[in-house]
């Protein structure tokens, strides 16, 4: 196959222009296959043109990989239907999807473990964005637009909305779906909306009186966490279960997923990049906010639930060790750099940490006391998502490599844990839905090495966002997405006595660090300076006519020292 630069057709803006488009196609005796019929279900797309939805392992190569995966069949097929503003047009979405989606379709195809699913047998950039309705509206007005696109909507059984926009929109949208779209008691619109949800407990609170408030059920709610759909957390309760029994315990002791075969327990993410431009983001967020609230504690919950739990019972049993959970202590890094980054504030009171480690305690009968750590931060040079489970009354380590997908690394290893056997076992298979199993053989020597190694190139691994895609396809809600009361209780461990505790510690508490190469360090061991955030705040950016030439096009001491765009030469105090 040629997998060249692909030349698409423009999207159509209305259901109007798709119609002449293909009735001009038909006279011509053009198309190689006719349309189907309409799909049953539509993914009505807000944000289409962010960064989120066309970055690389995004929200759009999320969608086009279920596509390609047969998922859209399995529910009777699915239309796009994307809602975005003038000055935007059809012709530059279809741009910019082609240029996100072309080398993921080029990278597919070499990849000896994929196949094309689709009934009709074609994954082609062109068949999915074939499938893409744009409506643009001038303006920015939910209930009009949506009003606009409801003929286009009105025969569809399901209708899911995807909010991948500020959530200040959230509510005028929901209300915007459900006045349009929602044909009472049908209860056909679903809303899908990304993580973090809110910065706060109180903010949380409002986006989700203003998403249900229009009448939107609670069970048509589904926020997104893409790491539950990495691989090895999807599957992680199933496979704590295969490899228990092979670890060896003491004498006339039977290995349990409990305390008395585990002293402690971590949850690792570290990133070897740094915000890289994205400083407008990060900005009194800090790394609790970005990692620990919206993802790791999910980990933690997964890593923790008895492995019997169905996927029926997961949500409650998530909840229940949520509630159990309490931070003990807090501290934090900002690696040198983070503050000249663009579009920061100045907010005296606290720091950004780009760095955290969270103490928790689990106070259930399982877990009780069993320290528990999340530890996460960037510019760490290295990239790895694990969990780690250390041996009680011994040296061992079983570790859980769980971010396959994007970081290439994907298993369950020992390091001074010897195993009680090391027969051949049938694990899960990756892929959609039921993939099936696969047989694999330990090699662990001396108490080192992988039980289980899914790092193989040739396994195909369907990424994140394209699990969460598929569940959200096949109303597989459960596993793939985080209820509402979990949010908040996540919310309300890490908020603990006050925010200053671990959401937004004091400059004093923040050290400045630098990446493990600069000291001679081993990844993720950073590098930490003799100073805090306090120093660069009232040294280092000290308001002085030196500084202001100095730091004329620096955000953060523009905003402290008060100096506005083009007055930089003078200092306003």
């Amino acid at each position: 196959s040629n997998f060249g630069a692909l030349a698409i057709p423009p999207l159509h803006d209305t259901p109007r222009q798709q119609a002449m488009v293909l009735l001009k196609s038909f006279l011509l005796a053009a198309p190689l296959f006719a349309r189907p019929a309409l799909a049953k279900d539509a993914f009505v797309f807000l944000g289409a043109t962010g960064d989120n939805a066309l970055r690389e392992n995004g929200v759009w190569q999320g969608v086009f990989e279920a596509f390609a995966g047969g998922e859209f069949d399995k529910v009777g097929g699915l239309d796009i239907h994307v809602a975005m503003n003038a000055p935007h047009s059809s012709s530059e979405l279809t741009t910019q999807v082609n240029a996100s989606l072309t080398p993921l379709y080029r990278a597919l195809a070499w990849n000896p473990g994929w196949k094309c699913r689709t009934q009709a047998g074609d994954c082609s950039v062109e068949e999915f964005i074939s499938k893409i309705t744009v409506n643009i509206w001038h303006g920015r007005d939910a209930d009009a637009q949506a009003a606009d696109m409801a003929p286009a909507l009105k025969d569809y059984d399901r209708l899911t909305l995807y909010l991948s926009v500020p959530p200040s929109v959230f509510g005028a949208w929901s209300d915007a779906a459900i006045k349009n779209w929602g044909q009472g008691s049908k209860e056909r619109v679903h809303v899908a909306a990304e993580k973090p949800f809110g910065t706060s407990i109180e903010t949380a609170d409002k986006l989700h009186r203003d998403i249900l408030g229009p009448g939107l059920t609670d069970s048509n709610l589904h926020l997104v966490d893409h790491w539950l759909s990495f691989f090895i957390n999807r599957h992680l309760m199933e496979l704590r279960s295969l490899v228990l029994p092979k670890l060896s315990v003491g004498a006339g002791m039977i290995a349990k997923w409990d305390s008395t075969t585990f002293s402690r327990v971590v949850v690792t993410e570290f990133e070897t990049r740094g915000l890289d431009g994205r400083g407008g983001f990060f900005d009194t967020v800090g790394q609790v906010r970005d990692m620990v609230q919206s993802h790791l504690l999910q980990v933690m919950a997964l890593s923790l639930v008895d492995t019997h739990t169905t996927d029926a019972e997961l949500d409650e049993s998530k909840l229940a060790i949520f509630n159990k959970t309490s931070v003990s202590s807090c501290s934090f890094g900002q690696y040198d750099g983070f503050l000249l980054e663009p579009k920061l504030t100045y907010h005296p009171s606290f720091a950004d940490a780009t760095l955290c480690s969270v103490n928790l305690a689990v106070d259930t009968e399982a877990w009780r006391g069993v320290p528990i750590t999340i530890a996460t931060g960037k510019t760490t040079g290295t990239t790895i998502y694990t969990v780690e489970f250390y041996q009680k009354d011994g040296p061992g380590v079983l570790t859980f490599e769980i971010g396959r997908e994007e970081v290439g690394l994907g298993g369950i290893k020992v390091q001074n844990w010897e195993l009680s056997n090391s027969d051949a076992f049938d694990v899960p298979a990756p892929g959609f839905g039921t993939a099936g199993s696969i047989t694999a053989t330990p090699a662990v020597s001396k108490g080192n090495g992988f039980i289980l190694n899914y790092s193989s190139p040739s396994l195909y691994f369907p990424k994140p966002y394209a699990m969460m895609a598929a569940s959200l396809l096949t109303r597989q809600y459960g596993t793939a997405f985080v209820s509402y009361p979990q949010c908040r209780r996540s919310w309300e461990i890490v908020t603990a006595a006050s925010p200053a505790v671990c959401l937004d510690p004091t400059p004093e508490q923040v050290k400045v660090y630098k990446a493990p190469e600069t000291c001679g360090n081993t990844p993720p061991a950073v590098c930490y300076e003799d100073h805090t955030v306090k120093y660069l705040y009232d040294v280092a950016f000290q308001c002085s006519p030196e500084h202001n030439a100095q730091y004329a096009s620096i955000s953060l001491y523009k905003a402290k020292c008060n100096i506005s765009s083009g007055e930089s030469d003078v200092l306003f105090v």
